[in-house]
């Protein structure tokens, strides 16, 4: 037996054995404590950080659609309100229908001079009804140029003869008379006949829609813009038609339109109860001539050639501004170009044109 090892008998190798057993045991006891310490602990997650996410972006919501009248540059959120087709009615300024009814929610009005001295509208409504429009008088020459160029239906009281059948003749023109269509109109009794026929434009549309003529039409319009008033305005507009027929403006500030009088008098519309104005009144210069067609005992209907171009004053914002007027075609609207070649564009609201021959000398302002 190697003498480095006691014998089991001595007491040393029994000593020595006892304390190895005891290193042993103490070893395993923490090793399994350890053990028993960990065995249950749940594991701690490791905490990461992520990258911060950017803020979602909220975009706004879009602006409501934006529509805008092609005659008179009102605003409107219906389109459909912007499609309505025009009424075009002729209404009467005879001293007997005075003073008239509507021509205040005209879109344009026109005024040329008629038999006898007198003058008569056209009254072009667009985006704006009328309850009551009139006195509704027959129509004239000046439809066919008129009714075309707005794509417009014709509220009309009839016709002379040769009248008669230049409307039944011209495909572009929707006749909306009281003969055919005694429904879309009215006699009042305030006044004498023939100067109390009235007419709606509401009617005229529903007449007209019942006997199938489209109700809405896309026009290209006038061309628009903010009013911009001069710092010193001109004063007043002149123009004498004929002594029964003196027509004159004057500038309203507080407005920025011109305020319509008719022989010295404020012209009153009778269904809004105030002075009718415009933002815009125009003195087209147009050639007028006698037809062959007789209107009545003692006067042959006038034409009014309005295809073409020729010399026109723009009234708008107190001042005035010297051009021409342009029309191309019957179904095209007229242009307004100032002296420079430039578009003119028109104040938003209504628009008086003024129709007078090309060698007419009496219009002034100041």
């Amino acid at each position: 037996m190697n003498r480095f090892i006691p014998s089991l008998k001595s007491p040393q190798a029994w000593m020595i054995f006892g304390l190895i057993a005891l290193l042993a045991g103490s070893l395993a006891f923490v090793g399994w404590a350890v053990y028993d310490s960990r065995k249950g602990t749940p594991a701690v997650p490791v905490e990461t950080v992520a990258a911060e996410e950017p803020a979602p972006v909220i975009e706004p919501p879009p602006p409501p659609p934006e529509y805008y009248c092609p005659l008179d540059g009102a605003e409107y959120e219906d389109r459909a309100m912007t499609l309505k087709r025009p009424v075009v009615v002729q209404v009467d300024n005879a001293p007997g229908a005075r003073p008239q009814s509507g021509l205040g929610l005209a879109d344009v009005v026109y005024e040329g001079m008629a038999e006898g001295q007198i003058t008569r509208f056209t009254a072009v409504f667009g985006c704006r009804d009328a309850e009551v429009a009139g006195p509704v008088r027959s129509a004239r020459l000046i439809d066919l140029e008129l009714v075309p160029e707005y794509q417009a239906l014709l509220a009309n009281s009839g016709a002379s003869t040769g009248v008669i059948n230049a409307l039944a003749a011209a495909p572009d023109v929707a006749n909306i008379d009281q003969g055919s269509y005694p429904a879309a109109f009215w006699r009042v009794a305030d006044r004498y006949a023939p100067h109390n026929l009235m007419t709606s434009t509401g009617l005229v549309r529903q007449v007209a829609a019942a006997a199938g003529y489209a109700d809405q039409v896309e026009l290209a319009g006038y061309s628009f813009k903010s009013d911009a008033p001069v710092a010193a305005p001109l004063g007043s507009i002149s123009i004498p038609y004929s002594p029964w027929a003196d027509v004159g403006y004057t500038y309203d500030a507080t407005t920025n339109s011109w305020l319509r009088t008719q022989d010295g008098i404020a012209h009153i519309d009778t269904l809004t109860g105030t002075q009718l104005s415009a933002k815009n009144v125009i003195i087209q210069y147009v050639p007028v001539y006698e037809s062959d067609i007789m209107e009545d005992a003692n006067n042959y209907g006038l034409i009014f050639q309005l295809t073409g171009s020729g010399k026109a004053l723009i009234f708008q914002d107190g001042k005035v501004i010297s051009g021409t007027w342009s029309r191309t075609a019957k179904d095209s609207i007229t242009s307004y170009i100032d002296d420079s070649g430039t578009n003119i564009r028109l104040n938003r609201g209504t628009t008086w044109i003024q129709l007078v021959p090309t060698d007419f000398p009496s219009v002034a302002w100041g």
